[in-house]
C-alpha cells in the first residue's frame, strides 16, 4: 500500500522542475545566478528519494535529475548543463505522477494536481530566493499561481465532503477547518512582500511553506 504523503510530493516535485527549467531555460539570469540555481536542485533530489520508498518507479526520474546535476558541475557544462535530460527527468515524474493518481478517486487525484501543484509552485519559490536570482517576475506571478491553485483544488475538497453524511462531516469538521485554516494564512505569508511592498524574504517562504504542509497533510488525512 503506498503511503499518501507521495500523493502531494510527486506533484510538487514535478511542478517545482517545470518551473525550474523555465528559468533556466528562458530566464535572463547570468551564469552566477544559473550556477546557483543548479545548487539548489539536491532538494529535488532529496524529495525522490523520499518517493522511491513507496514508488520504485520514481528511480526514473532521480537518475534523469541527478545525472543533470551532476553534469552542470562539470567543464563547460557548469553554465547551460543538458538541458534536454531536464526535460526528460520532467516526463517521467508525470509518469510517475499518473501511475499514482491512477490509484487514487477522482477527488483525490484532482486534489493532488492542484494543491501538489501549488506546493511545488511555493518550494520552487523558495529554490529561487535562496538562489538570489533577479527575477522578480517570478516574485509576483508564483504568489497568484499559488492562489489560483489553492482555489481550483476547493471544489475536488467539496467534491469529496459531498460523499459524506452528517455524522462524517461532523467528525472531520476539526481538521478540515484546520486544513482551510492553515491553507489561507499559508497564502497570506507567501504574498506578504506583494502585501507589504516589500522585498521577498526567505524564511516568509519557508513559513509560508511549512503552513502549506500542514494544510495538505490535514486535508489527506480526510481521505
Amino acid at each position: 500500500m503506498l503511503m499518501p504523503y507521495i500523493i502531494f510530493l510527486i506533484p510538487a516535485l514535478l511542478a517545482a522542475q517545470l518551473i525550474l527549467t523555465l528559468v533556466l531555460n528562458k530566464g535572463e539570469i547570468c551564469p552566477g545566478q544559473r550556477g546557483r540555481v543548479h545548487k539548489t536542485l539536491p532538494v529535488l533530489l532529496i524529495g525522490w528519494v523520499l518517493v522511491i520508498v513507496q514508488l520504485p518507479l520514481a528511480v526514473l526520474p532521480l537518475l534523469a535529475l541527478t545525472y543533470f546535476t551532476v553534469k552542470v558541475k562539470t567543464g563547460k557544462t557548469r553554465d547551460a548543463g543538458p538541458l534536454n535530460m531536464l526535460t526528460i527527468a520532467n516526463g517521467l515524474a508525470a509518469l510517475a505522477w499518473v501511475s499514482v493518481a491512477l490509484r487514487a478517486n477522482l477527488p483525490l487525484a484532482g486534489l493532488s494536481l492542484t494543491l501538489g501543484g501549488t506546493l511545488g509552485a511555493l518550494l520552487a519559490h523558495v529554490m529561487l530566493t535562496q538562489a538570489r536570482t533577479r527575477l522578480q517576475a517570478f516574485h509576483r506571478l508564483l504568489p497568484f499561481g499559488g492562489f489560483a491553485g489553492a482555489i481550483l483544488s476547493l471544489p475536488f475538497l467539496l467534491w469529496f465532503l459531498s460523499q459524506f453524511d452528517e455524522a462524517a462531516l461532523a467528525a472531520i469538521t476539526t481538521p478540515l477547518i484546520g486544513a482551510l485554516i492553515a491553507m489561507v494564512v499559508a497564502l497570506i505569508v507567501w504574498a506578504g512582500h506583494l502585501l507589504l511592498n516589500k522585498t521577498v524574504n526567505r524564511w516568509q517562504l519557508v513559513g509560508a511553506f511549512c503552513l502549506l504542509v500542514v494544510s495538505s497533510g490535514l486535508q489527506l488525512s480526510l481521505f
